[in-house]
């Protein structure tokens, strides 16, 4: 009974590391942390969705809600930050691209949370808590951390490595999505985000 147990625990980790692997290398040959996919049109203004768009992962349909719990204590949704702009971040302790691109995500939330800005980072550690905790305060992170230790919210969105961070506007629709590591102390990572912050339904 016990080797089945290790097998069960340590498959969702693995699937994740092989998946990022392959990533990894799609990414490096793209270019690392190049924008994956965007609703912003020729004029560079994020397309405004209808109020009857449809639920789903892709660039321009409405985020599925995320009900998860924080590493803080209670359950954090995602349709109560309806008004904000949310970057969801797909994460692990594990991850050295995910260790790389925290400490710039950090300042980018701290830049931008007074003016309706908010940062969902998903921990998807099978461990939990006991791994998670440790690291963010190794690393004095001050954004929502939730906890994904079955991966329901990381299946639910098809997020096959990490890290990825998917940006949703105000209306819930999603904007932008990114694979592999972002520097988001640069000038490009911040005018999107203002751009974003500026646009309205």
């Amino acid at each position: 009974m016990r080797p089945a147990a290790r097998v069960t625990a340590i498959g969702p980790v693995m699937r994740l590391m092989l998946g990022g692997l392959m990533l990894g290398g799609l990414v490096w040959a793209a270019g690392c942390g190049e924008q994956a996919a965007s609703s912003t049109g020729a004029a560079g203004k994020p397309s405004r969705a209808s109020a009857t768009a449809s639920i789903g992962v892709n660039v321009g349909l409405r985020a599925p809600d995320i009900a998860l719990p924080a590493l803080t204590g209670g359950t954090i949704n995602l349709a109560s930050l309806k008004g904000k702009v949310v970057l969801v971040n797909f994460w692990a302790t594990w991850c050295g691209p995910c260790l790389m691109e925290m400490p710039s995500m950090q300042r980018l939330y701290q830049q931008y949370h007074g003016d309706n800005f908010e940062i969902l980072a998903v921990a998807t550690d099978f461990e939990g808590a006991s791994v998670v905790k440790p690291y963010v305060g190794r690393l004095r992170l001050t954004f929502p951390v939730l906890l994904d230790p079955q991966l329901q919210v990381n299946d639910l969105y098809k997020v096959t490595g990490i890290p990825t961070s998917i940006i949703i506007d105000r209306d819930g629709i999603i904007t932008h999505k990114f694979y592999g590591s972002e520097d988001w102390d640069s000038d490009r990572s911040h005018r999107l985000i203002e751009q974003i912050l500026r646009a309205r339904a």
